[in-house]
């Protein structure tokens, strides 16, 4: 029985090994060529397989784009998550925040387009918040939170407004360039976390950055 076990215990990994080659495979090559240049059959000659070992995995090539969404996911959860550890001001975690988006999005553009118009299709019921938002709300309203605890932000507003308006901005730029793909969203995303930064702070925040 224990020998079985193991021999289970083999084959799942080796299957999940050869997942993740197909996998990495695909985002290297819609990196370098784009997802709709990319065809299957060139997915399994970079990893090597049968194209019956990638349907195996993936039900076509959207099934590996879509699986992607989940590392942008984790990936601005982790940007927000990188921001709250950084002992600075609630202003300068939002510029902290844009230069990290804008930095991946220009490693990666034209996937990254890709990948973003993928998670904007994947909606909750009507009524329902998008999930890719709803996901990295709650961190930005801890920034806000620690923020007017420093007296950073201006304490007049609930903070999970102030988060909405401050994720709804950024949104908004992402949303620009899904529509037009020489929108300037780097230099945006900077801007937005400028004006919002301005536009959240106290006017003792604004006096002593004026007179830095």
């Amino acid at each position: 029985m224990q020998q079985a076990a193991m021999v289970e215990g083999r084959r799942e990994r080796k299957k999940r090994e050869l997942r993740e080659r197909i996998y990495e495979s695909a985002r290297q090559l819609f990196i370098r060529n784009g997802f709709e240049a990319t065809t299957i059959e060139q997915i399994t000659e970079a990893a090597d397989v049968a194209q019956a070992t990638f349907f195996n995995h993936f039900q076509n090539k959207q099934a590996v784009l879509s699986e992607m969404t989940g590392e942008v996911f984790d990936a601005m959860r982790a940007m927000v998550d990188e921001q709250l550890s950084r002992p600075v001001s609630a202003q300068e975690r939002l510029r902290g925040f844009a230069e990290s988006g804008a930095v991946q999005i220009e490693e990666s553009r034209d996937l990254a387009r890709d990948v973003l118009l993928e998670l904007m299709s994947t909606r909750s019921r009507p009524g329902e918040a998008i999930p890719y938002l709803t996901r990295v709300h709650e961190p930005f309203a801890e920034i806000v939170r620690q923020g007017q605890a420093n007296g950073e932000v201006r304490a007049d507003l609930d903070p999970e407004f102030i988060a909405e308006m401050v994720v709804g901005a950024f949104n908004a730029a992402v949303t620009n360039w899904m529509n037009d793909a020489g929108y300037p969203l780097a230099r945006r995303l900077r801007e937005v976390a400028a004006f919002m930064g301005q536009a959240i702070a106290t006017d003792r925040a604004t006096t002593k950055k004026e007179a830095g």
